[in-house]
């Protein structure tokens, strides 16, 4: 028994019994119950609380196509209906329909006013975008005669993944960092325009590029195309053999004859890695005819980090993010954090990576809201409405009639109106549907003071 207490009101205890069967909430249908509720939703075709619940019912039952149709006519019987909308958004992401479902989640968190629902929803398109630069790159490579054929986009750079070639099995991460480097530094200067490093990465990874295909002129130009971006950096960092040293390499390749307008190179001990980036990105930017103003000069000689072993922690972080495991991404980019506290780029990488992996943990449930908020209720987020919530809430969904007395006498609740449906259950203590088992009971005793 969980005791609430609160003024003007004490609720001495709220005793909700498990029911007997061990079904699922109010709202989640096992796919066992869908024929029952498909045959009530027949007979009852405007209730939007009865579609939400057989369209879930489908989702769950991996009958998207379904789930799709029904979700859809819901949302025609009430817009305000977020978990309908939100289970659509899901549904239209297993059809592949991306577009779709980040149109239902856009609408979803303009549609609730909880914070922890809205961080959600948004932490839910961040994961959407990796599959849409995966798609668009799919699309792009299948369009390409078609891409190749228009101008390109002027000024426009694709910087692609960088290489590692070398034995240290610890600095193979290291390449994507220093693609984050240059796209950094070469996006201060104001003439030119970076394509976004997953952008790239995406098209990188599905057209199956060889680590020597990478750095091979035509086949940059090629992506460049595709990309319509006007240039395409290239790159590689290497040990130097008998020395103790790294070289790094990079070739700017103009997409349009796979010519090489400019290059740099540089070598030194690894810890000086910053200071022949700084070099290679001057030696381009150069032999590309561009001139720096100061401030950009000022801009190109400030570093992300100091500490080596961070920045190697922030590329293990990349690495991770690009293959789509947002734990080990998290720990990289934590890892890189704790080296050195005031590495912006990491901590805005890590803070990004703890919301989506809590995301990923986040059942479809909770992020609907199902079996809570029902159609056209909206609820206040956090205290002191909580606990007022769990009361209202319960009376109203499983004893209306007393529930409506009992909250008149109470004093208003803290909704905009009270539910236009509500599960399907008896007035009193009964069966949860037809063929259904005991639900549970509601004991509540209200003390004045």
């Amino acid at each position: 028994m969980r005791l609430l207490n609160w003024t003007p009101f004490a609720v001495s205890g709220v005793i909700l019994a498990a029911g007997c069967g061990g079904g699922p909430p109010p709202g989640q249908p096992a796919p066992e119950n869908l024929p029952a509720l498909e045959a009530e939703l027949s007979r009852n075709p405007r209730d939007a609380g009865l579609a939400t619940r057989v369209g879930i019912g489908y989702y769950d039952a991996k009958q998207y196509e379904r789930a799709r149709d029904v979700l859809q006519s819901a949302l025609a019987l009430g817009e305000q209906n977020y978990p309908a909308r939100v289970y659509l958004g899901l549904t239209y992401e297993e059809l592949g329909q991306l577009d779709s479902a980040r149109a239902q989640y856009t609408k979803a968190a303009s549609q609730t006013t909880d914070s922890r629902r809205q961080g959600e929803i948004q932490d839910r398109l961040t994961l959407l975008t990796q599959k849409e630069l995966r798609a668009q790159a799919r699309d792009a490579i299948a369009h390409e005669a078609t891409l190749s054929s228009q101008p390109a986009t002027e000024n426009a750079v694709a910087v692609f993944p960088f290489r590692y070639v070398g034995r240290n099995e610890e600095l193979a991460p290291i390449g994507r960092g220093l693609t984050h480097l240059m796209i950094t530094d070469l996006a201060k200067v104001s003439r030119l325009r970076l394509l976004e490093r997953e952008q790239v990465q995406a098209l990188v990874d599905e057209m199956a590029l060889t680590d020597a295909g990478r750095v091979d002129p035509a086949t940059g130009a090629r992506s460049g195309r595709i990309l319509r971006a006007a240039r395409v950096l290239q790159g590689s960092v290497q040990d130097v053999p008998g020395r103790t040293q790294i070289r790094l390499d990079a070739a700017m390749v103009n997409s349009a004859n796979a010519s090489v307008v400019a290059s740099g190179s540089a070598s030194d001990q690894l810890q000086q890695l910053f200071s022949l980036e700084k070099q290679v990105v001057l030696a381009l930017v150069q032999q590309m005819g561009i001139s720096l103003s100061p401030a950009e000069q000022r801009a190109l000689t400030e570093r992300p980090t100091a500490d080596l072993q961070a920045f190697l922690a922030f590329s293990r972080g990349l690495e991770a993010e690009d293959r789509g495991d947002w734990p080990a991404a998290e720990a990289g980019f934590s890892a890189a954090v704790a080296r050195d506290p005031n590495f912006r780029a990491a901590k805005d990488k890590q803070q990004t990576a703890q919301r989506v992996s809590a995301t990923m943990q986040v059942p479809a449930t909770q992020l609907a809201g199902a079996g809570g908020t029902q159609p056209g209720e909206t609820q206040p987020a956090g205290p002191p409405n909580d606990r007022w919530n769990v009361l209202h809430n319960a009376v109203l969904n499983t004893v209306p009639s007393v529930g409506s007395t009992l909250v008149s006498r109470l004093g208003p609740a803290p909704v905009s109106r009270v539910p236009t449906t509500r599960p399907d259950l008896p007035e009193a203590t009964g069966s949860d549907g037809p063929g259904g088992s005991l639900f549970g009971t509601i004991v509540i005793i209200i003390t004045r003071p």
